[in-house]
C-alpha cells in the first residue's frame, strides 16, 4: 500500500494563521446561500455575496493552501467590494466601462466580478474567528502592501473612486493574470 498513516492529524481545512496572505480568489463568486438553497439575507433584508481566497503565499508556510472566507452585505458594503475590486486589479476597469453613479453591486457589475475576479490575487488580512475559520479583514494591491502596509509608514484606507483608486488598481493590473477587458 502506498498510504501513510497519521492518527490525530486532520485532513479537513488548513488552518489560517492570523495576518495578512497573498491569496487568489476562486471560483464561485455569488451569492450566500442558506441550506435550502435560497439567498441569504440578514434581519435587516440585506443579501450577502461569498468570495473565497486561497493563501498562496504567507509568512507563515503552515497557512499556505488554506482558504479565507470573505463576506461582503450589500447594506454599507459598498466600500468594501470596491476596496476588494480595486486590491484585485478591477476596479479602474469597472469605473472606465461603468462611469455613471450606480452600485457596485448592480447587475451588470457583479455579472463581471462572478467571472473576472476569481484567479485573480489580492493582499487579504485575515482572523480566525469564534468557530476557527479564517475571516478576511482588510485587503490591499501586492504593490501597496509592499511599500506601506508592510513597513508600516501609513495606514492605508482605498479610496473608493476611480481618481484615487486608479494608482492602485494601474499596479495591481500589471500583476494580474486573468483578462483585463470587461467585454
Amino acid at each position: 500500500m502506498k498510504a501513510n498513516i497519521k492518527q490525530g492529524q486532520s485532513f479537513g481545512r488548513i488552518p489560517v494563521a492570523d495576518g495578512w496572505h497573498l491569496a487568489e480568489i476562486q471560483d464561485g463568486v455569488d451569492y450566500m446561500r442558506t441550506k435550502d438553497g435560497n439567498v441569504y439575507q440578514n434581519d435587516n433584508g440585506s443579501k450577502a455575496w461569498k468570495i473565497t481566497a486561497k493563501v498562496v503565499e504567507s509568512s507563515n508556510p503552515d497557512s499556505v493552501g488554506g482558504f479565507i472566507g470573505i463576506t461582503v452585505f450589500e447594506e454599507r458594503g459598498q466600500d468594501k467590494m470596491a476596496t476588494i475590486l480595486d486590491a484585485a486589479g478591477l476596479w479602474k476597469i469597472i469605473c472606465d466601462k461603468f462611469p455613471d453613479d450606480i452600485s457596485v453591486f448592480d447587475k451588470r457589475i457583479m455579472d463581471g466580478v462572478k467571472q473576472k475576479l476569481p484567479g485573480r490575487t489580492l493582499m487579504v488580512q485575515s482572523k480566525e474567528d469564534k468557530n476557527g475559520f479564517a475571516n478576511a479583514e482588510a485587503f490591499a494591491d501586492r504593490k501597496t502592501y509592499n511599500a506601506e502596509i508592510a513597513h508600516g509608514t501609513t495606514k492605508h484606507e482605498a479610496a473608493a473612486t476611480p481618481a484615487a483608486g486608479a494608482g492602485a488598481s494601474s499596479a495591481a493590473l500589471a500583476e494580474s493574470k486573468p483578462s483585463d477587458s470587461w467585454d
